[in-house]
């Protein structure tokens, strides 16, 4: 969250301000009718769902099967040590076991030379002074920030989850201009296009080169090399990839599914090559490109999720759900998160709900909800319930905050970030308890897990936690 943002949503509130974390996205506009299948309409009953008695693909930790949810958040790499500490401490708390970090935070020049693609109102384009990548005019490419205002944050994020048995999932790229990401290299490089990020061999090779430097970084604190590191679940490549973002460097012309396709085999491989320990995937929306008469299933700029996660060295699917932001009712999500469902049972892959959420009106001194209580708990319930019966392995919402250093504690608020987007989720709050009891049931009694009892190991597996496919039924013997 930049103060921009903040700035965007008093002026105009949540209906029309851009999303804030750099995750989300502007509603789209309707372009067509909405198709049968999508009814705005909330209705907070209770679904009924029918439990699957087929095996899913599954991860293993420990020889075990992994059913788990978790939580994004992305303020961790630049925040004090006490508020990093704060939201691992309330993640544990909520039987929470995997968090979603950013592992870029990517500045112009330092000596503003090259301007920075998110200013957000801070200096330099960094976050409370924090940076990990900036751009070097004199030796004309990127250069990496290893000290403890850059890459010892990301250190200390790794050493703190490791000592309460939390797994992180690290993203390396933004599709949006928060935090840098994709079009901070465009600028980096002088070039005109969002998605020549995806096709510039000098934009590839700095990318290749970030991945190299953190695969093979030795943590600061604990001298843990991070390809060694058991707190890492997954290396995730962009969050939220498409061929355009919205921005000054859109163009679609030029870039479709073959183009993220290509760039994600591409990458993948090179990070199995230097680190076959940890699992990869791409962090896609899911967009699908099939028959059904709606944007979030059209091959909507460029992204086909089918074809993204059949890529061989991508290990697990992931989709998001955000129907507050997509112009859908969330009843949308019920067959939204079938659909993926089902894609990754046939890619033979484990599947990942890693970000979902709708919106809620809070008060500014309790924090407490005045309004959207009721259709987020029918939201969160049916969806989770859905993920749990029909094989999902894994939700991770949108998003866990604590304490912060910059609000004082009052009698009704112990010193709170701000719920600036309306997504964000606090222990001891009705969605955080509301979580806590899901997570209790979905790590063990979720069928992906309690089904898990025949199963082949993919080859080369990851040292740490890893995935596994259900074995092949064996054909009838022939008359």
């Amino acid at each position: 969250m930049t103060k921009r943002y903040e700035t965007l949503l008093l002026l105009f509130g949540t209906g029309t301000a851009a999303l804030l974390t750099g995750c989300l996205q502007l509603r789209q506009p309707p372009t067509e009718r909405p198709p049968e299948y999508m009814d705005t309409t909330d209705h907070y009953d209770i679904i009924e769902v029918e439990a699957t008695t087929e095996p899913s693909a599954t991860f293993v930790l420990n020889g075990k099967p992994f059913c788990f949810t978790g939580t994004n958040n992305y303020y961790l790499t630049y925040k004090s040590r006490r508020m990093v500490d704060d939201v691992l401490d309330r993640a544990r708390d909520l039987e929470l076991d995997v968090l979603r970090v950013w592992g870029y935070i990517d500045i112009g020049s330092l000596d503003n030379s090259v301007p920075s693609v998110d200013d957000g109102g801070e200096e330099k384009g960094t976050k409370d002074g924090v940076y990990f990548q900036y751009w070097d005019p004199k030796k004309k490419r990127p250069m990496v920030n290893t000290g403890k205002n850059g890459l010892k944050r990301l250190d200390y994020v790794l050493h703190a989850a490791r000592k309460r048995g939390l797994k992180v999932i690290i993203v390396l790229t933004n599709n949006w201009h928060e935090f840098g990401g994709m079009d901070q290299y465009v600028v980096w490089y002088g070039l005109q296009y969002h998605h020549q990020f995806y096709k510039d061999e000098k934009v590839r090779q700095a990318f290749r080169n970030w991945i190299k430097i953190l695969v093979n970084r030795r943590n600061s604190i604990d001298r843990t090399i991070y390809r060694n590191d058991p707190a890492i679940f997954a290396w995730e490549l962009a969050n939220e990839m498409r061929c355009r973002n919205n921005e000054e460097f859109d163009a679609l012309e030029g870039c479709d599914s073959t183009t993220l396709v290509n760039w994600v085999e591409e990458m993948s491989a090179y990070i199995k090559k230097l680190d076959p320990n940890h699992m990869v995937a791409v962090g896609d929306e899911g967009f699908l490109n099939d028959e059904k008469n709606h944007w979030t299933h059209n091959g909507h700029e460029g992204v086909d999720h089918q074809k993204l996660s059949a890529v061989e060295h991508i290990d697990f699917t992931t989709f998001h759900l955000y129907p507050d932001d997509w112009g859908t009712g969330f009843r949308f999500g019920y067959e939204w998160i079938e659909d993926h469902l089902a894609i990754a049972r046939e890619l033979g892959k484990p599947t990942l709900m890693e970000e979902y959420g709708t919106t809620v009106k809070r008060d500014e001194n309790s924090m407490g909800i005045v309004w959207g209580w009721e259709r987020r708990k029918v939201a969160y319930l049916n969806w989770t319930k859905i993920m749990h019966q029909r094989g999902g392995n894994g939700l991770v919402f949108w998003m866990l905050a604590g304490i912060d250093d910059n609000v004082a504690a009052t009698d009704g608020n112990e010193g709170l970030t701000p719920d600036y987007d309306h997504y964000t989720v606090y222990k001891d709050k009705p969605t955080g308890d509301l979580i806590k009891s899901l997570a209790i049931k979905f790590k063990n009694e979720a069928p992906a897990c309690t089904l898990a009892t025949d199963f082949v190991d993919p080859k080369p597996k990851s040292k740490f936690v890893h995935t596994a496919r259900p074995t092949p039924a064996a054909a009838p013997d022939s008359e």
